[in-house]
């Protein structure tokens, strides 16, 4: 290999590390911005429950604190899915017991546990050609006798 394709090569591998970098921040951005959703809406069940609590109304949640709980659960998920997505990005896992590894472990190093392996992956582009290529009907290069 000459210098010239090592040194390609080399800006190839920095162009794609940092779109990687460019990944994550931006899933880290997002998941920042639904962490803060769930504060709002976990502030909004507090100014609930503190003015029923201070009209000695008895405090038992309602629905507008249901729904406001049932918000929370929905952008929690939102946020988990993004984490589980970083993982990807950074080539990691995690265990069961919290403990974040690399994504070719295949035991854990703090309880034991044993990974299973990921299924091989097709890239089924290379066998059929992507569902939104088809021909225009009204394309006059399309030519439906074929």
């Amino acid at each position: 290999m000459s210098f010239l394709d090592k040194l390609k090569q080399g800006v190839t591998d920095a162009g794609q590390k940092a779109k990687t970098v460019v990944e994550i921040n931006r899933l880290k951005l997002q998941a920042q911005d639904l962490q803060k959703q769930v504060e709002e809406k976990q502030a909004k069940i507090g100014e609930v429950v503190f003015e029923r609590f201070s009209q000695n109304q008895a405090v038992t949640a309602t629905p507008e604190i249901e729904g406001y709980c049932e918000e929370i659960v929905t952008i929690q998920g939102e946020i988990k899915q993004l984490q589980i997505k970083i993982k990807e990005l950074n080539n990691e896992k995690e265990c069961d017991c919290g403990k974040i590894v690399a994504l070719e472990t295949k035991f854990c190093p703090a309880c034991g546990h044993q990974f299973s392996m990921p299924p091989e992956i097709i890239d089924i582009s290379a066998i059929s050609p992507p569902l939104h290529e088809t021909k225009n009907s009204t394309d006059p290069n399309n030519d439906s006798r074929n």
